[in-house]
């Protein structure tokens, strides 16, 4: 479907309740300022179901399977998912300078990301990424984006990682990230980035559970960490992070890590069978590390020079 000329007026697709069965290069390619609405498609065997270059398309209740390339590929334009399903693939869905408005959408066992977005804006809703490959269950890069009610399972390498732009994540679960090796993973993977994060359970990451990096700015809230292999919460590079109500149990070198010039503030936080320190700090330059209202089995690394104890703060009793 392509818009061929400015004076001839833009074609629609209007398509219900088919399939497309075969290697087919793309399913549906949409060029332009042409529209197209998909319901209740099947697409099997094509290497890449949607392709996209600017244009409308709105996809509701789709199933993707046995493909090799990006289930749905959207350059500029403006992409909907709504009950979208995809097994396999690179990607489960790849855009680039496009619009989303994603809600119910699984991808399962991308051999790359389960969703890998740079340059976009929108909103996603009600995402599951099973099993996704080395770049991550949501890449993303450059972008203004609100994510809610997630679920991302046995991830590689990353849960999410987000370089640049701006990043809202609600209500969201991460499980089991872990590299090839089953040294390294991290739940969230921050850089860049403008980062506010709340209602967010990360657990059994092999590296550290949340990480900002390289000038992140980031707030965290109402979070839980659950035996991160690394660290709960890690800042470096001259990152800086405002956390509160965070939940940290059977943390492995350390629960907080601050390095770099990282800055890290953090309030009502309880420390659970932490492995080791409550704190690793080098303390070089402007690394700083505030604490207020801390509740935790000991207090191993607070005496470093640049970790800051409000008063009251401490190990819980006996």
């Amino acid at each position: 479907m392509e818009a061929r000329t400015r004076d001839t007026p833009a074609p629609t697709l209007v398509l219900r309740d088919s399939a497309f069965m075969g290697a087919y290069e793309r399913g549906v390619r949409l060029r332009g300022g042409a529209t197209v609405q998909l319901e209740g498609v099947c697409f099997q065997g094509s290497r890449v179901a949607l392709s996209q270059e600017g244009g409308v398309a709105e996809v509701e209740r789709a199933g993707v399977s046995q493909g090799t390339g990006p289930a749905f590929l959207a350059v500029g334009g403006t992409l909907k998912l709504v009950d979208v399903r995809v097994q396999g693939h690179e990607y489960g869905l790849t855009t680039n300078g496009a619009r989303v408005a994603v809600r119910g959408f699984t991808s399962e066992h991308a051999t790359r990301a389960g969703l890998g977005l740079t340059t976009t804006t929108g909103l996603l809703e009600d995402v599951v990424v099973k099993d996704a490959g080395t770049y991550g269950a949501l890449q993303l890069t450059n972008s203004d984006l609100e994510v809610r009610r997630f679920r991302l399972e046995g991830s590689r390498e990353y849960g999410v990682v987000a370089v640049q732009g701006r990043l809202r994540l609600r209500d969201g679960r991460i499980l089991g990230v872990s590299t090839a090796d089953g040294i390294a993973g991290d739940g969230l993977h921050l850089r860049q980035v403008e980062a506010d994060v709340a209602t967010v359970t990360v657990q059994d990451a092999k590296g550290t559970c949340v990480l900002a990096a390289q000038r992140a700015r980031v707030v965290l809230r109402d979070a839980r960490l659950l035996a991160c292999g690394l660290a709960a919460l890690s800042v470096d590079s001259k990152a800086t992070v405002e956390a509160r109500n965070i939940e940290a149990l059977d943390a492995g070198e350390s629960v907080l890590l601050a390095i770099e010039e990282g800055q890290l503030r953090v309030e009502a936080l309880t420390s659970k069978d932490a492995r080791g320190p409550l704190v690793s700090a080098d303390c070089e330059g402007q690394t700083r590390v505030r604490l207020r209202q801390v509740d935790a089995g000991h207090t191993r690394g607070l005496d470093a020079p640049c970790v800051q104890v409000e008063a009251g703060t401490g190990p819980r009793a006996p």
